[in-house]
Order: C-alpha cells, then structure tokens, then sequence
C-alpha cells in the first residue's frame, strides 16, 4: 500500500503545471554567443537597456517582466537579454546602438545579424509591451512604419498606428511633426471630428496657425460635439498664447549673459493681441501687459515702461513670479543713464528681493541690483550684490552635481 501510494504521490506531482514565470534572461551573456544563438533559433533578440540608477528600469525588472504573461510569449519568442549600459559589455553596446537610446530604459528587439529592427522606451504597463513588441516582431515595427510615412502612406488609420509606435519609442518630437503635419493638411473645420481630434487636437498649439484660430472661435462647439475636456482645452490654448507672448516680449541673454536685441516683430504682437481678445481666456490680460511692457521697451520710453509694470504688478496681472519684471528692469538699466530711472529700477528690485528673500530665488536677483548699482557709480555695492549672486549660482551647480553623482550611484 505504502508503495502504491508513492507511485501515485510521484505522479501526481509530475502532472502539475510547473509554475508561472516571468522572462527568462541569459545570464552574463556575451554579445557574439547571443547572435549565434539568434541564428540558429531563428529568433529576435529582446534587448532591455538599463541603468542601476533608473527608477522606471528597476519598475520594469520588478513589475513587468516577472508577470506570467509576459514571461509566456517573450520565453517563446525572443532571446531575451538585458545589459547595464554603464558596466561591462553594456559600455561597448550603449556605443553601438547609442542612435537608439534615448534613455533608459530602451527596449530594442534585435535581428541576427545584429540590426535594431523595433524600439520602444519608457516604462511600460504589460498590456502595453507585449502588444508593442508582438507588433515589432510581426512586421509593424518602428522602422517599417517609418519607411511607410517616408513613402507617402497618409490614411488616418496608419497615422494613428505610426503614433501609438512612437510614443512607445518614447519619440515626442517626431509624434508631434506626424501629427502637426496631418493636422495642418485638413480644413481647419474638420478638427471639429473626435477621429481627427484625437488624433492631431493635442498639437493645435501655433497662434499663428488658421487650425489654432478656428478652435480659439470655436471652443464651445469643440467640446460638444467632439466630447473635449474643456477645461484640458483651454489650458492648452492659453498655454500656446502664453508661450507665444513670452518668445516676443521676454528679455534674452547670449550664452555669456550679455543682453540680446529685442525682438521687433509689430505684426506678430497684433496678430497675438487680436487671438487674445477672441479667446479672453485665463491669464489673458497678462498677456496683454506682457506685450504693452514689450512695446514701450522697444520705443525707449522708460518710465511708461516702469509705470506699466508698477501699475499690473499692483493687481496681481504679471503673471506668477517676479522674472518678466527682473528682466525688463535689467534691460532698461543696461539701456537707461538717467538717474531718476535708475533710481526707480533700483527701489522696484529691492522690493522684488524683499518679498523673494525668504527663499532661494531672492538672491537669484542679485544680478540685476548689481548692474543697477554699477549704472549708479555704486561700484562696493555692486560687488556686494554680484557676490552674493555668484555664491548662490555656486550653490546651485553644486546641488545640481551632488544629485547627478547620487543618481550615478
């Protein structure tokens, strides 16, 4: 009976489905061994890029490749490896596939002969991998998408799936010149459809374009009848006004600090003063003063100028911070001898120090009081303001090493 019992125990034990698991990587494996086998298994290879300090690759490792899933298809079909690209053989690999990675982590599926035939970036959910790299292997990969759109493949069905590609690839810059392109190809009023909104509505962001126009006039019937968010869609249209006024009117600086030229382009300001007033959206009058301010720069009238900025600044209508009003002050002290005007630039940006000194920013201001006080003949001051300046700037380069060298670790 004993006997009898162990026999079935052992089968028993032999019919259970052996356990669910994730993906299988090679350990420490050697990149020429990896292609031999690519060859004679007549497989891709799955590649994870990684670094030991990336959060979303530690995610990754944890969340996504250890579900049974997953584990199931990339087992069966791939050769799965992963490599730290800062140690070992990852070094001479992030070299040879650097136009490919774009951060971490990058996932890459691999032929034999060693060419990236599909890319994606980024965390991924498991949903979301699977159906990309299933995609990749089955010939919808990133490149042979891309060679499609280079031939002239247009439809909006391929378009949608050339996007979901590469914002797997984590390729903004290219999803937005896909989708401006489509978008700037149609009558403006045909945006107005959820397809064609889905697809191209988040890059309606050119003031100067007749698409941003038409949305602009058209908000209310946009959110009805395409099912917008409204409140996603306006902060997208004043976010692009907003950047727009901020191109024109923000004072500028070469990579040596030295003031650049401001930027005289009246028929841009008019065009962006006239979207302004049909949208009367949030931040709108800000805008408007941020352009007012811009205008009396350029025609030298210094103290209209400061009176603009004392006037918005009281209510509250230039915008958040206190950078557009440091900046237009370093300009007029840099341009202005007269006294008085110095004097007024001086006493505005003792007052923006005053209410920034209990943070970090106030000392980020020093620079502007230092060319205040050197226009004044102040030169002790001036020193004063322009170390306390340097120190701060110090600090914050030594802050911004630290946290580089930590995550490095």
């Amino acid at each position: 009976m004993k006997k009898l019992l162990s026999i079935l125990t052992v089968c028993l034990c032999a019919a259970r489905p052996a356990a669910a698991q994730g993906i299988e990587f090679l350990d420490r494996p050697e990149w020429e061994k990896v292609l031999e086998m690519a060859a004679s298994q007549d497989k891709y290879i799955f590649m994870d890029c990684y670094t030991t300090w990336c959060a979303p690759c530690k995610m990754l490792s944890e969340n996504v490749f250890t579900q049974p899933e997953v584990g199931e298809y990339f087992n069966a079909a791939f050769i799965n490896v992963k490599y730290d690209m800062e140690k070992g053989e990852g070094v001479e690999l992030g070299k040879r596939y650097k136009s490919f990675i774009i951060g971490f982590p990058t996932l890459l599926l691999i032929d034999r002969d060693g060419n990236v035939v599909h890319q994606m970036a980024g965390y991924q959910e498991p949903g979301a991998l699977l159906a990309g790299m299933k995609a990749g292997a089955e010939g919808k990969s990133l490149f042979s998408m891309r060679k499609r759109y280079e031939d002239g493949e247009r439809s909006r069905e391929f378009l949608s799936d050339y996007i979901s590609v590469l914002g797997a690839a984590f390729l903004k810059d290219d999803i937005e010149k896909v989708a401006t392109e489509y978008m700037q190809s149609l009558p403006p009023d045909s945006l107005v459809t959820p397809e064609n909104w889905a697809l191209a509505g988040a890059y309606v962001k050119d003031p100067y374009s007749p698409q941003f126009e038409y949305v602009l006039r058209n908000t209310t019937a946009m959110i009805h009848r395409s099912g917008i968010d409204g409140y996603r869609l306006e902060r997208q249209l004043t976010a692009a006004l907003e950047r727009a006024v901020e191109k024109i009117a923000d004072t500028e600086t070469d990579g040596e600090g030295n003031l650049l030229p401001l930027k005289n382009e009246p028929e841009k300001v008019a065009r962006l003063r006239e979207l302004i007033d049909i949208g009367n959206l949030k931040r709108a009058e800000t805008q408007r003063a941020m352009l007012a301010v811009h205008e009396l720069k350029l025609a030298a009238l210094w103290a209209d100028a400061l009176d603009c900025m004392e006037r918005y600044s009281g209510i509250g209508a230039l915008g958040y911070g206190n950078g557009f009003v440091a900046g237009s002050i370093l300009y007029i002290a840099s341009q202005s001898d007269d006294v008085a005007i110095l004097r007024r630039c001086l006493a505005m940006m003792e007052e923006i120090r005053r209410t920034e000194e209990d943070s970090s920013r106030g000392a980020n201001f020093h620079n502007v009081l230092a060319v205040i006080y050197r226009a004044l003949g102040d030169d002790v001051k001036a020193a004063q303001s322009q170390a306390i300046y340097d120190e701060y700037r110090r600090k914050v380069m030594a802050d911004w090493d630290a946290m580089l060298e930590k995550m490095g670790q």
